[in-house]
């Protein structure tokens, strides 16, 4: 720790590390009477270390031997996974709500295979409105929006449930590749007509609904998670660019049908366009597209080193409580969504924790732009469904603590809600400052510096957390590997945990 910090009676938990052992027992931090109840802060009941850790008078570090059997008052041990092993791969892996939801939209585009050729385009156009509408920011926030007024009082299995409404991406997903599906039906269609000499079918034609075809059919190879997980560029490259060629493609393609059918019917273009459902869909579909970029801005930003590996932006403006914020040097390209939170005291505007976390990520941190295009309205994400419950256990690493911290600050009075914070060396990295402000708002937060204890078993102390203070859900904010372990650890075991699932 730097010793030019002050910082202000904050805990940060250091325990002796047993390889039979490497969580921290709850039980030997909270009393019998705290456990269930929205407590005072807390009154540790350990013992500080002989040789302080930081030149900073009142930081205290605390030393807990987990082999001393006086220091597990009252374990938790954590219970055996519910199911067969099967079975929870089956419920908690391959049919997740957000496999449901694209398996669903799937089965009802099934549903019409014997559709007559007319009405695959406007089949292609309708699959494809819905899988931009979905993925728009004013309709993602409705959804939360709309999902944030069930009561607290309300029953917790339609809560559960609810809370789930992060995994919408399913929906844009599904309806995505049966419009594709759709789309290789109405090429086979258009190929055969040709060979056949058919009036409806033109060389031209035939060229514009292969081109559309193969760049579908790129956008989803790079879509595929396996390969979004390896190129993530490529897959944010193709889906962007390649999604506007589809639309122009679309386009030359529609006005073609359009002409098409205007010979063959001997109608004025007109009246064909009037009729033709797939033109209109395809026109809104285009407007969806088109209006985050009239949102287009260029904000100012005043960026604070917290570390080599941390930096923290602050802007003037006014958000709404949970909001993310998509921001951008090259809006043509890449863009990246970064949780906000208010800023302190009261004062106008907010700010935001960005972790080196790739090169874009690096680049920022390394050098800060004062500048950055924001596009489209700020939306609402996992962390916002948990103000739906009642008590919630809060688990978060690394930069996680940047959106933890928004929903901390505004979230619903007389909720009672606990947080788990692991990472290395928290005010070296992170600064005292925004250390300070945890404890502030948080006193009973528990901070783990793994720079100190190894890697925590989240887990367990998620289970331990959730038990002592009769919580509700375990919400889960770090990277993909941590939060699937702890989501699943949870979810196996009967216990509603949410986190979030890196679908687009």
């Amino acid at each position: 720790m730097a010793d030019h910090h002050k910082c202000r009676d904050f805990h940060v938990f250091d325990w002796e590390h047993n390889p039979s052992s490497s969580t921290l027992d709850l039980g030997a931090i909270l009393s019998s009477e705290e456990k269930g109840k929205d407590v005072e802060p807390l009154e540790w009941e350990l013992t500080p270390q002989s040789t302080p850790s930081t030149s900073c008078e009142d930081f205290q570090f605390f030393d807990v031997d987990l082999s001393d059997p006086l220091a597990a008052s009252d374990p938790e041990t954590l219970p055996a996974k519910r199911q067969s092993r099967i079975f929870r791969h089956l419920r908690h892996t391959c049919f997740t709500v957000y496999r449901r939801l694209f398996s669903i939209v799937l089965l009802a585009n099934y549903g019409y295979l014997s559709v007559p050729p007319p009405i695959v385009t406007t089949a292609v156009s309708g699959n494809f409105f819905i899988a931009v509408l979905v993925r728009q920011d004013f309709f993602v926030n409705m959804l939360y929006s709309i999902s944030w007024m069930v009561p607290r009082t309300a029953p917790l299995r339609l809560r559960r449930l609810v809370a789930k409404v992060y995994e919408n991406g399913g929906v844009h997903s599904g309806a995505a590749v049966a419009g594709t599906m759709w789309f290789i039906v109405l090429n086979i269609m258009v190929t055969t007509d040709l060979i056949r000499g058919e009036a409806s079918s033109s060389i031209t034609l035939f060229c514009s609904t292969s081109a559309l075809l193969l760049t579908l059919l790129t956008i989803l190879v790079f879509a595929h998670p396996s390969i979004r997980a390896r190129t993530h560029n490529s897959f944010e490259y193709t889906h962007r660019l390649g999604g506007w060629l589809s639309i122009a493609l679309f386009w030359v393609q529609s006005f073609l049908f359009v002409d098409i059918r205007r010979k063959t019917l001997g109608v004025t273009i007109t009246s064909v366009i009037v009729r033709h459902p797939a033109f209109w869909l395809l026109t809104a579909t285009t407007a969806l597209i088109i209006l985050p970029w009239l949102r287009l801005r260029h904000w100012e930003f005043t960026p604070e080193r917290l570390s080599s590996h941390a930096m923290r932006l602050h802007y003037t403006q006014n958000l709404k409580r949970f909001s993310c914020l998509f921001i951008s040097d090259s809006p043509l390209l890449q863009w990246h969504p970064f949780a906000t939170f208010p800023a302190r005291n009261g004062e106008p505007g907010g700010s935001m924790v960005i972790s080196d976390a790739g090169d874009w990520t690096h680049d920022l941190i390394m050098n800060p732009a004062k500048k950055y295009w924001v596009k489209g309205l700020p939306t609402y994400g996992t962390l916002s469904m948990a103000c739906i419950f009642q008590r919630i256990i809060l688990v978060t690493t690394g930069s996680g603590i940047g959106p933890s911290l928004g929903y901390i600050l505004d979230r619903p009075e007389g909720q009672l809600c606990r947080l788990i914070w692991s990472t290395r060396t928290p005010v070296h990295t992170y600064g005292a400052a925004l250390n300070d402000w945890i404890n502030e708002i948080e006193p009973n937060a528990l901070i783990l510096d793994t720079s100190k204890t190894g890697r925590p078993d989240l887990v367990q102390l998620a289970y331990q957390m959730y038990v002592l203070y009769k919580a509700e859900a375990v919400f889960v904010l770090s990277n993909e590997t941590v939060t699937r372990k702890v989501v699943y650890g949870m979810e196996s075991r009967g216990i509603p945990a949410y986190g979030p699932i890196w679908d687009s």
